[in-house]
């Protein structure tokens, strides 16, 4: 094993930048949902039914299919502009 890292492919970096932006926008769709839908009702099972609510609402889904999309779509015109940019 050598001490020099190989830099990530531009294949790599489109999935791990996609993985990431879907992850945050699951991440933010669920916050707002369960804030919106499920918090401070009183009755205690409301928390589980907004989760419940929450993830099969395709909507969100949609949302962060989209997010990784767009994130993907992004890395890719960036990695292209970038390799083509003269040395």
């Amino acid at each position: 094993m050598s001490g020099r890292r190989q830099r990530p492919t531009p294949g790599q970096m489109v999935l791990v930048v996609a993985v990431g932006a879907a992850a945050i926008a699951f991440v933010i769709v669920m916050t707002v949902g369960l804030l919106r839908d499920g918090v401070g009702t009183g009755n205690p099972l409301d928390y589980w039914r907004a989760v419940g609510r929450e993830l099969t609402e395709p909507t969100n889904w949609r949302i962060v299919g989209l997010s990784a999309a767009l994130g993907a779509g992004v890395t890719a015109l960036v990695g292209a502009f970038t390799r083509r940019r003269p040395k």
